[in-house]
């Protein structure tokens, strides 16, 4: 037995809409229909009342009047009326039965009110022919169901348009999500239900996401691995050159440099990994004082040759649990960017008593366009660069450290000056770790 499809968003959000307008049809016609049919009681109580008024004053003026009085005619129907000594039968037993008073009573398909009072003359006997107002009453109720219905029909296909234009998007959606995921159609089971089928969407393109993450991941973890290797090798060569060499020649502080730089690169591999896990085992009590000092390490000949002077004025008991690797990188790129930017200049490294990690150079500083460019760190090198000054193009290393910020819930903010006493350029890293005491 095939599986009952789920009904549309479109199909109920207009049948919705147009039960909303059937109960308001019909309250309204209700209402307009018991109206008018109390309007033409009325109307028949006033014209009955207006000619027994006129008949008493005939009778009381002492009119002769024939035993049957001649017809009255109103605009509803025809009224006719008699006067009889009380001791005779009434003129029309089966209306007149009653005695005095008012009443109402249909004969042969029509209606009568009739009335019957005492008179000096007798009994007044009077019929009121009410068929006129009741046809009026019946075909105004035939109008009413018979607009009652056009309107309900309009407000179907109305209700049926304002749905499929409220669903449409839904229907965009999906589409483009399913061509984006391959043109895989939803299952039958979601079929007919937009709603259903956008949920579907969605989920096969997180699925989708989820294998293309696990395969980069995956990949990275191989490539990091085959890069490893040969990264092991080569320093394994130049601790072995480095054991040939003299202490304190030109050739033995190259082989010291490369090392350094064979462990940056092994270290950028292990942070690169470390971005993609979340693995408490990571974290390791950090001498801050120390991490800079490895990271400028790698990078001191470059600092020398672009005169930039490093002043270390962290406290060298100052340790935080955290990833080494991921400070690393971020120290690396910052460090390297007062250089490429700043230098000639003095960057001064301290923390605050808030436990912040505060980078200050005493260099030119950027202009207030350029500052707010380069807290744009996530567009990258092309759109902080600029036509007049493409080779001071910030963006790439600070886009990689806030990067790793952002994925270790750590917090970097830019500041800059141009010109005078006070330029330079000054960044706040906010590790947002806890403090830990650092073996002696």
């Amino acid at each position: 037995m095939s599986p009952v499809r789920p009904s549309s968003l479109a199909r109920r959000v207009t049948w919705a809409a147009t039960g909303t307008a059937a109960v308001f049809l019909l309250v309204i016609s209700l209402l307009a229909y018991e109206t008018f049919a109390r309007m033409e009681d009325d109307l028949v109580d006033e014209v009955l009342s207006s000619q027994i008024a006129a008949l008493r004053g005939d009778l009381q003026a002492g009119l002769g009047v024939p035993a049957v009085l001649p017809p009255r005619w109103s605009e509803g129907g025809r009224i006719q009326s008699w006067v009889l000594p009380a001791d005779q039968p009434p003129p029309l037993a089966d209306m007149f039965a009653s005695g005095p008073g008012s009443r109402e009573l249909e004969q042969a398909g029509r209606t009568w009110h009739t009335w019957v009072e005492t008179v000096p003359q007798g009994l007044l006997y009077v019929r009121y022919d009410a068929t006129t107002h009741e046809d009026r009453v019946r075909s105004f109720g035939w109008i009413l169901a018979g607009g009652a219905a056009l309107a309900l029909v309009c407000a179907w296909l109305l209700a049926r348009r304002l749905a499929r234009r409220v669903v449409a998007p839904i229907h965009a959606v999906s589409d483009r999500l399913s061509a984006w995921e391959g043109g895989e159609s939803a299952p039958e089971a979601f079929r007919g239900d937009e709603a259903l089928q956008l949920i579907e969407a969605f989920n096969r393109i997180q699925d989708r996401i989820d294998r293309s993450v696990a395969f980069e991941r995956q990949f990275a973890a191989n490539l990091g691995h085959e890069l490893r290797t040969p990264l092991a090798a080569l320093r394994t060569d130049c601790e072995m050159a480095l054991l040939d060499a003299a202490p304190g020649t030109p050739l033995a502080a190259r082989l010291t440099r490369m090392m350094v730089q064979v462990d940056a690169a092994a270290s950028s591999l292990a942070g690169a990994a470390a971005l993609n896990s979340a693995d408490p085992a990571r974290l390791r009590c950090v001498g801050l004082a120390q991490a800079l000092e490895q990271a400028w390490f790698a990078l001191e000949p470059m600092a020398d040759a672009r005169v930039l002077v490093l002043d270390n004025r962290i406290p060298p008991d100052a340790g935080r649990w955290l990833d080494p690797d991921a400070l690393l990188i971020v120290l690396r790129n910052l460090l390297r960017n007062a250089i490429e930017h700043a230098a000639p200049a003095t960057l001064q490294v301290s923390l605050d008593e808030a436990g912040i990690l505060i980078l200050r150079d005493d260099g030119p500083g950027m202009a207030p366009e350029r500052l707010a460019q380069v807290r744009e760190w996530r567009a990258g090198r092309a759109d902080l660069s600029t036509a007049d000054a493409p080779e001071t193009g910030h963006g790439l290393g600070l886009g990689i450290a806030r990067r790793v910020c952002e994925l270790r819930g750590w917090q970097l903010d830019v500041d800059s000056v141009q010109g005078g006493p006070g330029s330079g350029t000054t960044f706040r890293l906010d590790l947002c770790s806890a403090d830990c005491q650092l073996d002696s």
